[in-house]
């Protein structure tokens, strides 16, 4: 997979990502054990990434910046109440050691996680590498970058980032 590409073709492929997953969901009837480990009333599953950067170029007054987004599906355990959790403390991106800012995605109102009682959805996390982290997406791009998703508040469950393939694979314990 090129780990390049404009725009458009960023959001092409993620709609298609999150449409095929959620088929998926659909056609293999979900069950609750492969949605994630409980974390506290919900469980989240990890699906495929992506890095697509964008240089603003010279003159423009803009910089350089790449775009880290993740496929998640989410599912609230509670079929008798809703929840809203800040995105920010449930999902925590950090490449090599270093962590990467949440920016939204289509999961989110306002960078806050709301799920109605028993929802399930699946959708796109965006979190976004600034100019001060353009050597992270660089080593990202050489395959060589330590890609951790921390998910849940109490307990949390760890997913490493796999290059082929451009999935998570979970780590074996909660924390």
């Amino acid at each position: 997979m090129a780990m390049k590409m404009d725009r458009r073709s960023f959001l092409k492929t993620s709609a298609a990502v999150a449409a095929a997953v959620s088929m998926t969901g659909l056609l293999g009837g979900c069950s609750d054990g492969d949605t994630g480990t409980d974390l506290g009333g919900f469980t989240v599953a990890v699906g495929e990434w992506s890095a697509v950067p964008y240089d603003q170029g010279i003159g423009t007054g803009k910089s350089w910046y790449a775009d880290f987004a993740v496929t998640v599906r989410v599912h609230n355990l509670d079929n008798s109440n809703g929840f809203s959790f800040p995105a920010k403390s449930v999902f925590v991106l950090k490449i090599n050691g270093q962590k990467v800012a949440l920016q939204g995605g289509d999961l989110l109102s306002n960078i806050t996680l709301v799920m109605k009682k028993g929802e399930r959805r699946t959708g796109i996390l965006t979190f976004r590498l600034d100019e001060s982290q353009k050597n992270l997406y660089q080593a990202m791009d050489a395959q060589t970058a330590d890609i951790k998703l921390t998910v849940g508040v109490d307990p949390t469950e760890t997913y490493t980032g796999v290059y082929e393939g451009y999935t998570f694979k979970k780590d074996s314990k909660l924390a």
